[in-house]
Order: structure tokens, then sequence, then C-alpha cells
């Protein structure tokens, strides 16, 4: 008995339509855990080197993890895997909601998706029944008007993950969507979704539930980490009480949220408050919670005041189209938000894109023709509006320029465009500042899904010391203390790994003690994790996916820095005046710990083997 997996996992060739079932394997899932570890040890094998992301030999996989619909509070979470469209290399977001639930209870861990499929199709499971069926009524639905067609067609318990216009028009800045508006953004896992002609993965979940070792035992668990919870543990009461909304004002003032273009300092956006929680709250918010979670930190809004609900715009939305747009009217942001959920796309990337654009239209890069006739000014939130509609469906010049992001977009342009785009590796940089917490420039070049914040050693109160004699200085505190820093990428990014892959949202880790995974994976799996066995699992998974990227030509040393974020030169006004990140000395640390080259980031060979991938290491070395 495989405890805390549904058992199966679903194999879906698209190009035959052949469907086919195989156990989960109990050797990867007892190593990598479930999410992005199972499919980085999966897809190594399966994606060849130099495939094309967009091609038939790409792989796309939608998985769980064993704390995905357990018990655990806050397991809401599933994830998209492949080789991505936007850094060709490891590619993978994931979202929370419903759905992941739902396809877990419908009787699959996980389904992969080879080939191309001649038509648009999506996969139905019903109560653990699969079935690839035509989706030709279905393509050129916005995600909303999918969601109301699946809930009409199966009912109110049918859970759908899908594409938008964005995913259909292989945008690589677009994802993968649920519940309306929870989404699995980043990446480009929307354009390759769409690459294979796949509209939508519909689950609906059966009358079993998942199999456990001691239902007591979890139970004993469970209340003591819903305990820690209520009684605000870490960050527990900010999520219950505004949810990230409540960081959008907060983030500007302290310098943490990029200001136009990462290029300004608090003083040029002068009243965040009028983007902050209060100012979107006061238009008419429903408290709304992921699955059986206890924590709710999301709500819906109305849309003009009418009978139509958004979803809150979370603090990476309300910055990257407040703060680094300089858009003040919380109405734009709230429009901003669903304008993107219904297209599918990812609002990090979109709002940078849109950033990036009107810098090279004040800098005089592109222009009127260029455009199709709009002006492209700071502040114009109706403005906004249209450039991101022209995105999400690649229409006109301006569509056609943007939807790809902003390096696609630089390449296009020409002249110095690239200076404006703020990415690494194709992915655009998320809303939380290196020259605010440095420890954020480690992760953002490191990690195998470069430009990502939710890798949470940033959010770790760290050990007991932080040389011998000091605390840990936490996020955003004593920056220029760096020396030191990238030495905690390593436990905390490998803690980070395990939350994801388990299933397992942020939020709820964020508000608990870390030995909640360590309990409820051996409560969920009835296997011994304790957290040592946790660290190796995530430091395994660390190897994976970054190897993945070796053998696919992505190396983190190569890749370009957007240097204006991390303080060259340093901005001369505002909390960070004068700061600038010192990565040469945080890689070199973090490189130091992992056992990977200093010259080329090599895992050695011996740490390949003690993780048990000697399988990589003729790969690496030949």
């Amino acid at each position: 008995m495989l405890y805390g997996y549904a058992g199966k996992i679903l194999w879906v060739d698209l190009s035959t339509g052949a469907l086919r079932d195989e156990p989960t394997p109990a050797g990867i899932a007892r190593d990598f855990i479930g999410g992005y570890g199972m499919a980085a040890r999966i897809l190594y094998d399966l994606i060849p080197a130099g495939a094309d992301p967009l091609g038939p030999e790409n792989v796309l996989a939608v998985l769980t993890g064993p704390l995905t619909a357990s018990g655990a509070p806050t397991g809401t979470r599933w994830t998209v895997a492949c080789k991505s469209p936007l850094t060709g290399g490891w590619g993978d977001a994931n979202g929370s909601g419903f759905f992941g639930p739902a396809l877990k209870l419908a009787g699959y861990d996980a389904v992969f998706f080879t080939g191309i499929s001649a038509q648009p199709v999506y996969l139905l499971i019903d109560a653990g029944v699969p079935a690839l069926l035509p989706a030709g009524d279905w393509w050129g639905l916005d995600t909303y008007e999918l969601e109301d067609a699946v809930k009409a067609k199966y009912g109110k318990k049918a859970e759908a993950a899908c594409i938008g216009p964005a995913g259909e028009k292989l945008s690589l800045i677009s994802g993968v969507v649920t519940a309306k508006g929870r989404i699995a953004a980043r990446s480009g896992v929307g354009a390759v979704m769409g690459s294979k002609r796949v509209k939508a993965v519909v689950a609906v979940a059966g009358s079993g539930g998942i199999p456990v070792p001691d239902a007591e035992a979890l139970k004993t668990v469970r209340d003591k980490y819903v305990k820690q919870i209520n009684d605000g543990t870490g960050a527990a009461n900010f999520y219950k009480t505004t949810g990230t909304p409540g960081y959008t004002a907060f983030g500007v003032v302290v310098a943490d949220s990029p200001i136009r273009n990462w290029s300004e300092s608090p003083d040029a956006f002068p009243d965040p408050n009028k983007v902050g929680h209060e100012a979107l709250f006061a238009l008419g918010r429903k408290k709304r919670t992921c699955w059986h979670c206890p924590i709710g930190c999301w709500g819906e809004i109305p849309l003009d005041g009418g009978p139509d609900a958004a979803h809150q715009p979370e603090y990476e939305t309300g910055a990257a189209f407040g703060s680094n747009l300089l858009v003040d009217d919380v109405r734009m942001l709230l429009k901003s938000n669903d304008g993107c959920n219904r297209l599918g796309l990812d609002t990090i990337s979109a709002g940078a894109t849109i950033a990036f654009a009107m810098e090279c239209y004040e800098a005089g890069l592109i222009g009127p023709k260029d455009t199709g006739g709009l002006a492209l000014k700071w502040g114009d939130g109706e403005t906004v509006l249209e450039v991101l509609d022209a995105m999400g469906r690649r229409e006109g010049p301006l569509g056609e320029l943007l939807a790809d992001g902003t390096r696609r977009a630089a390449a296009k342009i020409g002249g110095n465009a690239l200076d404006y785009a703020v990415e690494i590796g194709g992915q655009e940089l998320p809303m939380h500042d290196p020259r605010y917490e440095p420890g954020l420039a480690l992760i953002y070049q490191m990690d195998a899904t470069p430009g990502r914040h939710t890798q949470a050693c940033q959010y770790a109160g760290g050990p007991a010391e932080w040389d011998a004699t000091e605390g840990f200085p936490g996020f955003g505190q004593q920056r220029e203390k760096q020396v030191g820093r990238g030495h905690y990428m390593k436990p905390f990014s490998h803690l980070a790994h395990v939350m994801n892959v388990s299933g397992l949202c942020l939020f709820g880790y964020c508000s608990t003690t870390a030995t909640l995974l360590s309990e409820f994976l051996s409560a969920v799996t009835g296997q011994p994790y304790d957290m040592a066995t946790v660290m190796q699992c995530g430091e395994r998974i660390a190897n994976m996916r970054h190897t993945f990227n070796l053998k696919h030509g992505y190396n983190p040393l190569d890749q370009r820095i957007p240097w204006r974020a991390f303080g060259r030169p340093p901005l001369e006004r505002g909390p960070t005046a004068g700061f600038t990140v010192d990565i040469d000395t945080l890689r070199r640390e973090y490189l130091e710990d992992m056992d990977w080259s200093q010259d080329r980031a090599l895992p050695s060979a011996a740490k390949l083997r003690e993780l048990g991938l000697e399988d990589l290491v003729a790969d690496i070395y030949s």
C-alpha cells in the first residue's frame, strides 16, 4: 500500500489519443515526494536535450503531492511541469484552490501528456474514469467562460485547470487557471498546454479518500498545526486578516516593491494606500478559502459595483500593476488582475512587460507605429487595460511584440532595449526587491526556475545564530550584513522544495513551525521522514532540477543579470539608497555549500552519488 497517494499516474498520448494507467512509482514517491520533484526525475529521462518546448518531444505534467487532500492544513497545491519555453530549461508552476484535491480524489496522483493533438481536446477524469474528449466548442473561451461551461456540463463538484486565449495563442507568459483566478502562472506552462492543444483538465472527485496508515494519528498532527495557525504562529494572522494585499502599501514604503520599472524610490509613488488593502476591500470583499483551508487568505470583489465578482489582486499583482506602473487607482488593479485571469496571463510577467514597454516608449525605442497608436504613459490605467488585452490575444503590433515577455520583446526592438528588461533567464523578476533583501538576488539567479520568489528562504526567521554571536537578520533586515547570507539559501530552499512538492501551500508553511513537513509526511505516508530526511529530499530535488537545466543547456552562471534590480548603480534616495547586492559573495557561499563547482556550477560526482543520482554523473561529466 502506497499511503498518502492515489496510487496511479495517467499517461495521455495526444498524438494517438491512447490513455494508460501506471502505478505511482514507490521509489520516486519516497525520494522525490511528488509535484515537481517527481516530475523532474521522470521528465529528465523523457525529454531529449534540444527538444523544442512547444514541440511534440516536450512532456507536460500535472501533479499533486502526498499532502494534497490529505488533511494537512493548506494541503491544496497542484503543479504543472515541463521544459519551459520561456527559459529553455526546467519549468514548473503551482496553484491552489480546489483542482489539486479534486484530481487526487478522482483517482490520480499525476497526469503526463506526450505528443500533440491534431485538434483541441480536454481530459476528463470522472471518479477514476479518464476520457480524452473534443474541445472545439471550448477553444477560444476565456477561463471564466470555460469554468462556467464545465460546471454546467459536469456539476458543481467538477474542477477544471484550463488555459485562456493567451495559452491558445502560445504566449510565453501564460499560465494554467482554475477557480476563476487561482493560477499556476510562471515558466510559460500555459503555452506548452496550448501547443499540445489541451484546453483543460477536468476532475470530478470520487467518493473515496486517500489511504493513510493511522487516521487518528493523522488527526492528532492536524490538530497540533491547526492550533498553531489559530494561535497566530508566524504570519498566520496576516494571512487570515488581510492576505497578501495587506503588504501592497507596506512594500512600497520599505522599498521592497519595485517602482517605475525598478528605477525609482518610494517618493515616486507617494500615496501607496490608494492601492492598499483598505482601499481594495472597501469595494466589497467576500472572503474565500481554498479546499478545507483554515486560513482563508483570499477573496472576491465586485467588478464596477456590478454582479460579477473578480478575484482580489494579490500582492504580486498589486505591485506589478500598481507601483511598478505608477498606477494608483485600485479599480484599475482589480480590472488588470481580472483581465489577466480571464486571458490566462501571469500577472507578474504581464505587469513587468508593460512597464518595460512604457520605458521603451519613453526612451523613443518604440513609437505609435509599434503601439497601434497608443501612447504608453506611466500611471495610465485605462491604457494598461488595452495593452493587456492585446498581449493576451496576441493582437495588433503591440500584442505581437509583448506577448512573449520582455526578453523576446527586447530582441525585436533592438538597440539598448534589453537595459529595460528586468528578467533573468527569460523570466521576469517578481515584485520583491533584492536591494531590500539581498538573499532574493541569489534565489532569482540560482534556482532552477529563475526569477522566482516562492523558494522561501527569504521568508524564514533563520537559525539561532548568524555568525557565532548575532542572530540571523531576517527578511529585509540588516541588509548590509551580506557576508554569510548566502549560506542560508541551501537549508531554507531545500525546505521550500519539500514544502512545494508535498502539496502544501507556502502560506500554511509560513504559519507553522517547519516540523510540520516531517510530521505530516510521516503521518500521511507511513514513511519515517525526520527533518534530516526532509532536508536530503530537498537537496535531491534541487540537484535533479539543476541537472535537467544543465542537460538542456541552461546554466545559471551564464545568465544576464538585470543590474538595476541589484543596485548597480544604486538608488540615490529612499530606504535602500546607496545599496548594492554583493551577488559574487552570495553565489560563492551557496555554490560551496551545494558542492557545485564555482566556475560552472557542476554538482560534484560525490554529491550526486550521495543523493542516489548515480545515473546523472555520466551525463554531466561525459
